[in-house]
């Protein structure tokens, strides 16, 4: 049950069986831990990246995710990093059209981890999740996905600096 709740915070919409459907229809049943909204990304103004967005906004998310030793851990925020800088080469070898839905899988894969993730730590998840999918939805192009692969690694340093 919980690889469907992922899949369905994530949006997919598969046919699968209906009676399993049903059951999950009551309204999600873990409600948002989130003491703050999550901020917005934005990677660029004017057509440049922004300084802020690899400065203060890094350091704001990852003061979110690490609230006071009770987030996400830095091997836990690690193991996302990797995963994005593989996609990284991944598009750079391969280009971005042939790897998009790869970049759309990220958010499937957050809304795992945070519903696998223990209570404690649920509202670093869901931060974490919250980033994973701004900056899935804002990859676009390869220059966008460059641009979330130098935020999520402004993130790391300011994370590893708690």
């Amino acid at each position: 049950m919980i690889m469907k709740e992922a899949l369905n915070k994530a949006g997919y919409k598969g046919s699968g069986n209906p009676q399993r459907q049903q059951h999950g229809q009551g309204g999600d049943r873990r409600q948002s831990e989130q003491t703050n909204p999550p901020p917005n990304i934005v990677f660029r103004a004017n057509g440049q990246l922004r300084r802020e967005l690899l400065t203060s906004e890094a350091e704001k998310w990852a003061d979110l995710l690490y609230d006071n030793k009770n987030g996400v851990t830095a091997t836990q925020l690690r193991n996302f990093f990797n995963e994005v800088k593989a996609l990284q080469s991944r598009i750079e070898a391969g280009g971005f059209a042939v790897n998009e839905a790869m970049v759309g899988l990220l958010k499937s894969k957050a809304a795992y981890a945070y519903a696998r993730a223990e209570k404690k730590r649920k509202t670093g998840f869901e931060y974490l999740k919250s980033m994973i999918e701004q900056g899935s939805d804002l990859s676009k192009s390869e220059e966008a996905f460059n641009d979330f692969a130098l935020f999520f690694e402004a993130v790391m340093g300011f994370f590893k600096g708690r």
